[in-house]
């Protein structure tokens, strides 16, 4: 409920009476509902509605994907034209990995930034404030001389990729507990398909400025598409989107709604819990291989197999264009495993997905004589790692509540890091071929995958061991909070949070808890009656 001192009435959720302060039904207030789908406690959208743009978790969700797959339009735009720059600038294979490595290291640190920030001053700066800044590099991609130049700018317009963290964040404050699996994933996913799109479109966007401009102008030119393109979304989020269900963060706060935040604690919630550092971990050979691939598969394609500059870029785009569905398949996939199974059926849900992620990345190796068994194998490549990508991120939200924004942030940057530590170990030295490279990292994705093991929720079990149904969600998520602070209240902040995310103890265990508590309550009944 959200006072509306100026009206002098309450406005509240659809279908609750509303009455004046003098106490009279007011039927125009109680037809003009808030919000225009159903909400949970913290109003946060039980539905995803993907063609609705309705304020405010509808337009912040696709403000928020489109912000994403504009970042790797931009980060990404290098590699299809890579033969043409790399003539121009007489770059080396040391100079060329040394660039991807630089446009996703840039992101690891922006990334944990993000995260403070979104919980400091909310995702809408997070977004448009940093595709604002990284759009200056991307213009002065125009004028690079040298391979010094080259990888800076890379890595400066990498930052933008940090866009993921307030995309994750946002969806994760706007969307219930029982899909926010499914929003992140498609948020993401839609985003990420920016990689695909960048393969697919940008040799065109180089022909069209090569029949007017000579190539060491034209590549240059094509480079103000993505730069224009960063500096409207920026705006566009910036004024139109929205932070919470209720509202930004700066009036929430100014009308004392919202508590302001104490970022060592949010940072130190996150940290301390180890779940954070697995999945970051495994993030990096998800997210991480999906990078490294975006990087290395168009000039790998031409290189191995003789073909052209356009038919490089959209075979190339494959990979990336699965996005559209694949890594919300992963969301999916992990919302359905929690119905049946609970938080054990999201843990081998994303097992599963990311194992098989490394298999085919394995096969590439033994593909390498055949474009139509390479291609093949990219086919199921490009749908596992995405959906190994989606289901992290149904998993994500639950590690903590304090510190959602900073745990973003890390296990995002992990995504980066993976990549950057891939890119060079296996793909940047002249002692191991590209395919040898996929084969290695492969069996890196088998090994890391298996520390999913490891992880363990106290109420709700693990991969390979049970919950104790006698820890509650609300005492998990109050361990962030000191003794003080539960004297002062503040861990209430939480307490919705904790019983929306009841679901994922699993059909069985819930309905088990439901049959307790009827046998326990019968004989109160009984007596009464």
């Amino acid at each position: 409920m959200v006072d509306d001192s100026a009206h002098g009435t309450k406005a509240v959720a659809k279908g609750s009476p509303t009455f004046t302060d003098g106490g009279a039904y007011s039927m125009a207030a109680a037809a003009a509902p808030r919000f225009t789908v159903p909400v949970d406690s913290e109003n946060k959208s039980k539905v995803l509605k993907v063609w609705s743009f309705s304020r405010p978790h509808h337009l912040s969700f696709h403000l928020s994907w489109m912000s994403f797959m504009i970042a790797f339009f931009a980060t990404f735009a290098a590699p299809p034209m890579l033969p043409v720059i790399r003539d121009n600038l007489d770059l080396t294979k040391p100079d060329i990995g040394g660039a991807s490595i630089a446009a996703v290291t840039g992101a690891v640190f922006s990334r944990i930034l993000l995260g403070a920030v979104c919980d400091s001053y909310g995702p809408r700066y997070g977004h448009g404030v940093l595709q604002l800044l990284c759009s200056a590099a991307t213009f002065a991609m125009a004028s690079i001389t040298n391979a010094a130049g080259f990888i800076i700018c890379r890595m400066v317009i990498g930052f933008s990729l940090a866009t993921f963290v307030p995309c994750q964040f946002w969806c994760s404050v706007m969307f219930n507990a029982k899909i926010v699996g499914t929003a992140n994933a498609v948020a993401a996913g839609w985003g990420n398909m920016g990689a695909g799109l960048t393969h697919l479109i940008m040799p065109y966007i180089y022909s069209g400025m090569a029949s007017h401009q000579p190539d060491f102008i034209a590549w240059r030119c094509a480079y103000f598409v993505p730069g224009f393109a960063q500096i409207i979304i920026g705006l566009m989020v910036l004024l139109f989107g929205q932070d919470l269900p209720d509202g930004n963060y700066g009036a929430l706060r100014k009308a004392g709604k919202k508590d302001k935040a104490k970022t060592h604690m949010e940072l130190l919630a996150a940290v301390k819990n180890y779940r954070t550092w697995l999945l970051v971990l495994n993030y990096g050979y998800s997210f991480g291989v999906e990078l490294t691939v975006d990087n290395n598969i168009s000039p790998y394609l031409y290189d191995q197999f003789g073909i052209d500059l356009h038919t490089a870029g959209v075979l190339g785009a494959v990979f990336g264009l699965s996005n559209l569905f694949a890594r919300a398949l992963g969301g999916l996939l992990s919302d359905h495993a929690a119905r049946r199974f609970g938080m054990r059926g999201r843990l081998w849900a994303l097992w599963t997905v990311q194992s098989l992620g490394g298999v085919c990345s394995i096969l590439m190796f033994y593909t390498s004589h055949s474009l139509g068994a390479t291609m093949a194998v990219v086919a199921f490549w490009s749908i596992f790692i995405p959906m190994a990508c989606g289901s992290t991120y149904g998993i994500a939200p639950f590690i903590t509540r304090r510190g959602l924004g900073v745990a973003t942030g890390l296990i995002g940057a992990g995504g980066n890091t993976g990549s950057a530590i891939t890119q060079a170990l296996f793909f940047t030295g002249t002692s191991m071929t590209t395919v040898e490279g996929f084969k290695w990292m492969g069996v890196m994705m088998l090994a890391v995958t298996a520390t999913l093991v490891l992880m363990h929720f106290p109420m709700w079990g693990g991969m390979l061991t049970r919950g104790n149904p006698n820890i509650t969600e609300e005492e998990y998520y109050s361990r962030d909070y000191t003794v003080a602070e539960k004297e002062q209240g503040l861990h209430r902040a939480i307490l919705n949070w904790a019983n929306e995310s009841r679901s994922n103890r699993g059909f069985k265990e819930q309905l088990a808890k439901l049959s307790a508590d009827l046998t326990a309550a019968a004989p109160t009944t009984a007596a009464a009656v």
